[in-house]
């Protein structure tokens, strides 16, 4: 009969228990760590409320040895079987995202919500400092926002997620966080030279922008959305984090069509991240580019590398494609990044309009939603 859990996912086992006097505890204690490894178990002291210390160990090669050692100088050195609070390694039964405090599954077709919910307490028994588990159905609308289900747990409405340092406001269900594009959101840092004008497009709640600012190489951050609530998410962020704000940033919620009427084209380098509806988007993205061309990094789902850059128009050559992340059974997330070459003079082979002017003014107050200014102190 198995034994029975106790405090979080602590069991009581027999172990066999080295023995010895006060004195002698730190000496026992080194030697263990030096001459013995007891074939993985650690090196710690328990029974530490009892008035002789006692370290769980394996009856492995070398521990005679080290026990001839320990009674040259020590008066009470001795082995016993006692019981021990054991904790047992858990495997969660689902792939989970953390988010702050809340733990995110996805619901897929083949799992019921009993099932998902069965999951879901087992995550908030074992996992530490999770509160509230919820189950994603889809990522839909125009906003972007994550239809969730509370399975377990108290229902959390907003939390803090901390990433790379920065804390970001997420209110559940109104806006669009994958804790997964971490990796990805630093890569787009180290490849940013100083001095460069970043459009962040689509910038949800602001894991590109934020994580720029805080290095301080670009000399200005346009982090853009339409959804009302990501928008508000960047700005509370930025004040969060003021104290690592280096780069001016501003932050302004607009339909992405219409950047190129707000903003001047002077941008050096513009992230779209929208791998549903990118590619649509790309004559707005070139329309922005600094008169030198710029570098815009497209995200997409696609089945392969070839299907990432298919339908790309001709003057999007790509320069890369990174495969970034699993999206879906044999679909994942790619970046594609675009050289993207200047504008002509008088429009493009799409028939687009040409970009105004460079210039140094700040970007155009936003004339369809906010637009707000964040800098270094």
């Amino acid at each position: 009969m198995a034994a029975e859990p106790t405090l979080k996912g602590l069991v009581p086992r027999r172990c066999l228990l080295l023995i010895v006097e006060p004195r002698c505890g730190e000496r026992a204690r080194l030697l263990l760590r030096q001459g013995y490894r007891g074939d993985g178990v650690p090196v710690k002291q328990c029974c530490t409320r009892t008035r002789l210390p006692a370290f769980p160990v394996k009856d492995a090669p070398g521990l005679r040895e080290l026990l001839r050692g320990l009674e040259a100088g020590c008066s009470l050195v001795e082995l016993v079987w006692g019981p021990c609070l054991h904790r047992e390694r858990w495997e969660p039964p689902s792939s989970y995202v953390v988010i702050g405090n809340v733990a995110v599954i996805s619901l897929s077709r083949d799992r019921g919500l009993e099932e998902a919910r069965r999951y879901a307490r087992e995550i908030l028994e074992h996992a530490p400092g999770i509160e509230a588990v919820y189950a994603k159905l889809e990522t839909a609308g125009e906003h972007r926002a994550q239809r969730l289900i509370h399975l377990a747990g108290r229902r959390v409405e907003e939390t803090i997620y901390v990433e790379h340092g920065l804390r970001f406001p997420v209110r559940l269900g109104k806006v669009y966080v994958n804790p997964r594009l971490a990796t990805e959101h630093r890569r787009i840092a180290d490849q940013t030279r100083p001095g460069e004008r970043v459009l962040d497009m689509f910038a949800g709640i602001g894991g590109f922008s934020l994580l720029l600012a805080s290095t301080g190489k670009p000399s200005l951050i346009v982090a853009n959305d339409v959804n009302p609530y990501a928008v508000e998410a960047v700005a509370r962020a930025v004040e969060l984090n003021r104290g690592r704000i280096k780069s001016r940033l501003v932050v302004m919620m607009s339909d992405a069509q219409l950047l190129p009427a707000l903003l001047k084209p002077v941008f050096d380098r513009v992230i779209m991240n929208l791998p549903h509806s990118a590619k649509q988007f790309l004559p707005v993205a070139r329309r922005l580019c600094s008169p030198g061309g710029c570098v815009i990094h497209l995200y997409t789902v696609a089945r392969s590398p070839e299907e990432a850059v298919a339908g790309l128009p001709g003057w999007a050559a790509p320069a890369a494609v990174v495969r970034v992340l699993d999206y879906a059974p044999g679909k994942s997330i790619y970046r594609v990044d675009i050289l993207a070459p200047p504008l002509r003079p008088v429009g493009d082979e799409e028939g687009e309009a040409p970009g105004e002017p460079a210039g140094e003014a700040p970007p155009k107050p936003p004339g369809q939603g906010a637009g707000r200014t964040a800098g270094p102190d």
